[in-house]
């Protein structure tokens, strides 16, 4: 999360909940505010309002989505080189596994309290990949949005229907931009966890703490169908995923140096 407000800080993202907004007080609910309908009936006011939060919410959303791609696009130099996965893939060609670990954990239950000060979990097996994934993988995840456009039915006719349409607007409008800012932190959120999860997978296969995966290569002369013919057919596939070594003997001096 460190790395991700250091981001956030230079793009301008706000991060929701570090602003808590306290809740109304007692007067709030000894007198309640009626809602009138602005002259409407109750169906058609929530028909209005509910198609113009949807529309403002996607709108909104829309705008802060372009804005923070533009912003990250403007800094592909600086995120190229903070998150850059070539080193990461093996000369068979896949990426490595997700490796996620917590300190301090405890399973309880009524019969039994179980601790330990570090836990390893493979998130994510390893993969084939054809190119090295970048930034974008991650981060441009949800930030593409196309807004629908609003079904000519609920388009307001007269000066009410406005009122509460505008209204809908703005506030579906501020929610939107606030949802894009959360998918961005999630992305970031993400993408951090998951090239630290391949660093640490690095870092525990020189420990001996983890196996490679066990990668058979074939090939064959002549391979195809009576409408598909393929020569020099060349295959490579994960016959087994890595997994930890149980057997702490096996395991060289360097465990802990191993980082968070």
């Amino acid at each position: 999360m460190t790395r991700y407000l250091l981001v956030a800080f230079l793009l301008g993202v706000a991060l929701p909940g570090l602003a808590a907004e306290a809740p109304p007080d007692i007067s709030a609910y000894l007198n309640p505010e009626k809602n009138d309908f602005n002259g409407l009936s109750e169906t058609e006011w929530q028909m209005i309002n509910d198609a113009g939060h949807t529309v403002g919410f996607q709108g909104g959303k829309a705008q802060r989505a372009f804005e923070l791609r533009q912003a990250l696009t403007n800094r592909d130099d600086v995120l190229s080189r903070t998150y850059d996965f070539r080193p990461l893939i093996s000369r068979q060609g896949y990426l490595p596994p997700v490796i996620v670990t917590a300190k301090d954990t405890a399973h309880i239950t009524p019969d039994q309290i179980r601790t330990a000060y570090r836990t390893y979990n493979i998130l994510s097996p390893a993969r084939f990949v054809s190119n090295p994934p970048g930034w974008r993988t991650w981060l441009l995840t949800g930030l593409a949005v196309q807004p629908e456009r609003p079904d000519p039915g609920v388009i307001p006719k007269n000066s009410k229907e406005r009122d509460v349409w505008q209204a809908a607007i703005r506030t579906g409008w501020d929610e939107g931009r606030q949802s894009a800012d959360r998918t961005l932190e999630s992305n970031f959120n993400r993408l951090t966890r998951d090239y630290t999860g391949m660093l640490r997978y690095s870092t525990l296969r020189q420990q001996g703490m983890i196996t490679a995966p066990d990668v058979k290569e074939t090939q064959q002369t002549v391979t195809g169908t009576p409408e598909e013919l393929m020569l020099g057919d060349k295959v490579k596939q994960i016959q087994k995923h890595s997994g930890f070594v149980l057997d702490k003997k096996a395991w060289k001096p360097s465990v802990r140096k191993e980082s968070q």
